[in-house]
């Protein structure tokens, strides 16, 4: 027997009884599918890989740089005019990094959801951090309930709103893309 490892999604699987490798054509994900006899080796080098995925890693910071666009160039502050919410553009940048990261990264659907959500948390934490925390300090009251639910309220509204956002166009880059590799 053997196994074939996708060389998208690292993922493998184990040939049964009368099966053979030019049975398959591609992998669930789309990806390229290769054949080997060892186990042993295949594990090695994809728990390697799967740890460091260059690739992945590189497609959630492009799309986590893209989403900090749009806290650039409009306001993080609430109580400005130029509030990033206060405007429709924020909406279309955060789909925008979400579409861009699950693109570059490639992989299956829940992959691509993954990826647009892991861009959210990394350019909204960005934010907290820098904006609420190292040039403003709101996080200085002495009560330290008080500051969990600034923090819990900075969640919502930088993590889990754009979040929403970046998922959608993760998901419709990955539909998309599988539905263009099927038609060509």
């Amino acid at each position: 027997m053997g196994y074939l490892k996708c060389d998208d999604c690292a993922g493998y699987y184990e040939l049964q009884e009368g099966e053979y490798p030019e049975d398959f054509d591609s992998c669930h994900c789309g990806g390229h599918l290769e054949y080997t006899d060892e186990l042993a080796d295949l594990k090695f080098k994809d728990k390697l890989i799967s740890y460091i995925n260059i690739k992945r890693i590189g497609a959630v910071l492009v799309g986590g740089m893209i989403m900090l666009l749009s806290f650039y160039l409009f306001s993080p502050d609430p109580y400005s005019a130029n509030f990033a919410y206060n405007n429709n553009a924020s909406f279309y940048i955060w789909f925008a990094g979400g579409l861009v990261a699950a693109l570059l990264a490639g992989g299956n659907i829940r992959s691509g959801a993954s990826n647009g959500f892991y861009s959210a948390i990394l350019s909204g934490l960005l934010v907290i951090i820098y904006f609420y925390l190292i040039a403003n300090n709101y996080f200085n009251n002495p009560v330290l309930a008080d500051n969990l639910a600034l923090f819990a309220a900075l969640c919502a509204v930088y993590l889990f709103i754009p979040a929403i956002f970046s998922v959608s166009g993760g998901l419709i880059a990955i539909i998309a893309r599988k539905t263009f590799k099927k038609l060509a």
